[in-house]
């Protein structure tokens, strides 16, 4: 039983650790569009409010930094999942889930910072914004230390 439980968990691990690195080659790829087409674009940024733009874009960024670590600090065990026993595949699913939803957030800050550089806003913007995202990233990627509180045997039910 603490074989398979072992195995699982390094099996899920491994999972979300390549979406993780699939996902990090984004913020090359939206530097390549920035500095590719800025250049194009710069005379659309006259046009168009982006100093109200880059405050709430920054603003979204930077309240999405703690949102992003309340949701990963969420327990995988609800309160309310003591009383049941737990398949390894449900807190497998809970934990990637957790993973994506974390990423997908990073994921936003570099969206908000290539569409300001699409804009016409400068690239010093795109560049802060894709820092953000990549930090964050970086934090919280996913490490063998989050799956720990599914490592007691009783939460998991026995597939046999």
């Amino acid at each position: 039983m603490q074989a398979h439980n072992i195995n699982w968990q390094q099996q899920t691990l491994r999972t979300t650790r390549l979406i993780w690195v699939i996902i990090l080659t984004t913020p090359l790829l939206a530097i390549i569009i920035c500095q590719s087409s800025h250049a194009q674009l710069a005379t659309l940024g006259s046009t168009l409010p982006l100093m109200g733009l880059r405050t709430i874009f920054y603003c979204v960024a930077i309240a999405l930094f703690p949102l992003i670590r309340l949701y990963r600090n969420r327990p995988l065990i609800r309160s309310s999942d003591t009383s049941i026993k737990l398949k390894p595949q449900q807190l497998s699913q809970r934990f990637k889930r957790r993973v994506i939803v974390c990423l997908i957030a990073a994921l936003l800050t570099l969206l908000l910072g290539l569409l300001l550089c699409l804009l016409g806003d400068d690239l010093t913007s795109f560049y802060l914004l894709a820092s953000l995202s990549l930090l964050s990233m970086a934090i919280y990627r996913p490490q063998a230390s989050d799956l720990n509180e599914l490592r007691s045997e009783d939460l998991i039910k026995s597939e046999s």
